[in-house]
């Protein structure tokens, strides 16, 4: 299985200051135990659970964080008015840090997300590469 990759979507401010979505595919690198992913180095993990119907409204990301959706499904608007729908296992990268920012409402529940911050100058395109590069 060597070159597995997997899928994650980058929420960013374009230069027209709207948010937009961005799909990443995240190699991994087959080990005996499974594939892996590069190390992230989080300043700061939270473990959060939300009920279905709870809407956070319009928002920007407080900082660059991973989010890691276990139960339940969330639908995120972007302010250019696409959506994403993030079921279990799904990977959302927030860094619309300006702008109008995304509104989120919870679709299944309870959500579980594990929500990880990482450093200013974390950068997901390096990060999602393989090994190789």
């Amino acid at each position: 299985m060597e070159g597995a990759e997997m899928e994650l979507t980058r929420i960013y401010t374009g230069d027209d200051g709207t948010s937009h979505f961005e799909e990443i595919a995240l190699n991994l690198k087959e080990f005996e135990i499974g594939a892996l992913s590069r190390q992230l180095r989080p300043t700061s993990v939270i473990v959060r659970v939300s009920e279905p119907g709870l809407v956070n409204d319009w928002h920007t990301a407080p900082g660059k964080t991973m989010i890691f959706v276990m139960t339940g499904a969330v639908q995120t608007e972007v302010s250019n008015g696409e959506t994403r729908r993030f079921d279990a296992g799904g990977i959302c990268y927030a860094e619309d840090v300006e702008g109008p920012g995304h509104l989120t409402t919870d679709l299944e529940g309870p959500r579980m997300s594990l929500m990880v911050s990482l450093p200013d100058d974390f950068d997901v395109h390096k990060w999602s590469r393989s090994f190789d590069d």
